[in-house]
């Protein structure tokens, strides 16, 4: 935005092309208001004028001079000449003022008057200018990318001197004020539809987009993709948008320079039913092409919750007979009371709700609601013959307010936040076998005696594992004794957490004991594999490690995926069956050697894993969960301590403590063999 003053000089908010549009402008206008003339950048200029009005000294309000301009839609560039003449004898060189303001009359306070309490005191946009400038016809006021729509221009003179005057009695002077206003309209403008690229290219001239956004927007994200210029690297680009109001400007600039060829501007709560300017610049020179695709992207505001409305009247008033009526309607109100009740509009059914005598409370409640303008109607209906229908009264109290889930899903349901598409809803997720929209259907729920004796099954068939820990300790498997003791301690929390209602204990995070229970699960079985195995105590110690940390790395991406446990799984099957096969050649016999092993500890283990896999696989439902899921706690802990081979020959009972009393001693197994035969 500039002036052009006394000295002849012009300022303008905008650099580079938009000397090119003051140029174009600077051609001597059409004679009639509303003409134009075709440019030759898609532009087209059009002129329109207004009759002269004389100013006042001002006083008051009235004492100025009100001027009403209608801009047409996408005008990048408005320029206004102000012209003034004067008249009489006792003309002075006086300062004019003008005032400019979209979309209503300036508030201007040339006395500088107070206003009233909690008014808002806004400055507005103007210029001054004295008459011996203004008469030289230079004096002018540009603006890039106005919006559309109505603008006013105010002018007056100085302030009065309050003298009163006799008129006639002192020679006066005529100051007359006319602003003329030209249109630079683009007739080339680009359409960008939601989620559909655009491609362009930019030379010399700026590429002019528009944009339509819908009602009950939240969001508008614009975005440059592919931005690749023939010369400079980058993406030589600003990208304005929005329309140019005064006293204020809100327009957003984006300068696209980096290297990267994609940059997005984010706007919150853009305007609603409206068309929002884009005018895309090159910033690489002149002769230079810049190509790019633009998008824009909606966020339709989120509505997946509950509406829920309460009417309450006043029981004394609803008199026996009389009847409260109300309806709930969308899109249009329902106005049909006099002839029927059913809340139907042209192009919606309603909901009804009634308040009488016998019940003054009337509740309703509409799950995930459309998203528009909602209607509240209510009328006092009196019986037919009822005298006094004229003077019946009723005061009706009204609630309305939107939750994400009603009564936060209850005790024995859990309100999540879904997001698909960008589009963000609630649900109640029940539990304990509550079912229903809000977790209020009963039909098969589970009594509190059923619910403790669920969490008893859970969390106490986990003390199995109390078997694998003294197996382990026993034959010197103390890595391995630890990562059972981890695993019982976080399922035994875990599953005290999950519990709905009444039975529940939570000594971390939900999320938190989820996550150690899946690890521990799948680090015993890894361990136990590999325990199996028989490797060097060192080469063991590492895959321990390096395991559970992919384990740890997998459940991170996917928490409930069966391959994040199932594969590390069958990677340690795989090493300690090329352990056994090649024992089995070096040694020309079956590993391991003793029938006894295989029979009673190696089958049984085995198929007990085998029996808990199904189980966990294939057989386990929300119903029968809290049993069949304790049996595989059962069977997994049990597995893990018939499938732990025996202790080595030469490992001895807590070695460290051998020298205890009297010095420390570090552990170390210098006899560890690879091929020791068990």
């Amino acid at each position: 935005m500039g002036r052009l003053g006394a000295g002849g000089t012009a300022r303008a908010a905008a650099a580079g092309p938009l000397l090119l549009l003051l140029l174009l402008l600077a051609r001597p206008p059409p004679a009639a208001a509303g003409d134009s003339k075709k440019s030759e950048a898609g532009l087209v200029s059009e002129h329109f004028s207004q009759a002269p009005q004389k100013l006042s000294f001002y006083s008051w309000y009235g004492s100025t001079r009100l001027f009403h301009f209608r801009v047409p839609p996408d005008t990048v560039l408005l320029r206004w000449l102000l012209h003034v003449s004067q008249s009489g004898p006792s003309c002075t060189d006086v300062e004019i003022t003008v005032h400019f303001r979209y979309g209503a009359p300036p508030v201007i306070n040339p006395l500088g008057t107070s206003f009233p309490d909690n008014t808002l005191s806004q400055a507005s946009f103007h210029i001054r200018a004295l008459l011996s400038t203004m008469l030289l016809g230079n004096t002018s006021v540009n603006i890039s990318h106005p919006a559309p729509g109505d603008w006013f221009v105010v002018a007056h003179l100085p302030p009065s001197s309050q003298k009163i005057e006799v008129k006639g009695s002192v020679p006066t002077c005529a100051y007359t004020f006319q602003p003329d206003m030209l249109a630079l309209r683009v007739v080339e403008v680009s359409i960008l539809e939601p989620d559909v690229p655009l491609s362009q290219t930019l030379l010399s001239h700026p590429s002019y987009l528009k944009i339509f956004v819908p009602e009950y927007t939240q969001e508008l994200r614009l975005e440059l993709q592919g931005c690749v210029s023939s010369v400079s690297p980058g993406c030589p680009v600003r990208l304005t948008v929005g329309a140019s109001t005064l006293p204020r400007n809100f327009q957003k600039v984006l300068s696209c320079t980096g290297l990267t060829p994609a940059c997005h501007l984010l706007l919150s709560s853009p305007p609603w039913g409206r068309w929002l300017q884009v005018t895309v610049e090159s910033l690489a020179g002149p002769h230079v092409s810049v190509v790019f695709t633009a998008k824009a992207a909606f966020t339709g505001m989120d509505s997946g919750g509950s509406l829920i409305i309460i009417l309450r009247a006043n029981q004394t008033e609803v008199t026996n007979g009389t009847l409260v009526a109300a309806c709930v309607n969308a899109a249009s109100p329902f106005l049909g009371f006099n002839t029927s009740l059913n809340c139907t509009t042209a192009f919606f059914q309603g909901y009804p709700m009634f308040m009488s005598a016998s019940s003054h409370v009337a509740n309703l409640i509409i799950p995930y609601p459309e998203t528009d303008n909602w209607y509240l109607s209510l009328q006092l209906v009196c019986p037919a013959s009822s005298e006094d229908c004229e003077q019946a009264k009723a005061h009706v109290e009204t609630i309305l307010y939107l939750v994400p889930c009603l009564n936060d899903c209850g005790p024995y349901g859990q309100c999540l936040l879904l997001r698909r598409y960008g589009y963000l809803y609630a649900g109640c997720s029940c539990k304990a076998g509550w079912r229903g929209w809000s977790c209020t259907d009963n039909s098969t729920a589970q009594t509190v005696a059923q619910q403790k004796a669920a969490a008893l099954l859970l969390t106490l068939s986990n003390l199995m594992f109390l078997a694998p820990i003294a197996v382990s300790v026993q034959r010197s498997f103390l890595v391995e004794a630890s990562v059972y003791f981890y695993t019982m301690f976080f399922s035994t929390f875990y599953h005290a957490c999950d519990q709905p209602g009444e039975a529940v204990l939570c000594i971390l995070s939900y999320d938190t004991l989820q996550y150690c229970d899946f690890l521990g699960s799948g680090a015993s079985t890894w361990v136990t594999i590999l325990c199996m195995a028989r490797l060097k105590t060192i080469l063991k110690q590492i895959l321990f490690v390096l395991g559970t940390l992919v384990i740890a790395m997998s459940l991170q991406m996917d928490r409930r995926g069966i391959w994040n446990l199932m594969g590390p799984c069958l990677f340690a099957f795989v090493i300690m069956a090329s352990m056994w096969m090649y024992r089995c050649g070096h040694r020309r016999q079956c590993y391991p050697t003793s029938w006894q092993r295989w029979v009673f500890y190696l089958l049984p283990g085995i198929s007990m894993a085998a029996v808990g896999i199904t189980i966990y696989t294939s057989m386990m439902t929300s119903e029968n969960y809290y049993y069949t899921h304790s049996i595989w706690h059962i069977l997994l802990a049990g597995s893990a301590a018939f499938l732990l081979p025996p202790r080595e020959e030469q490992a001895e009972s807590w070695p460290c403590l051998q020298k205890f009393p009297c010095q420390y001693q570090i552990c170390r197994n210098d006899r560890d063999e690879l091929y020791t035969v068990t």
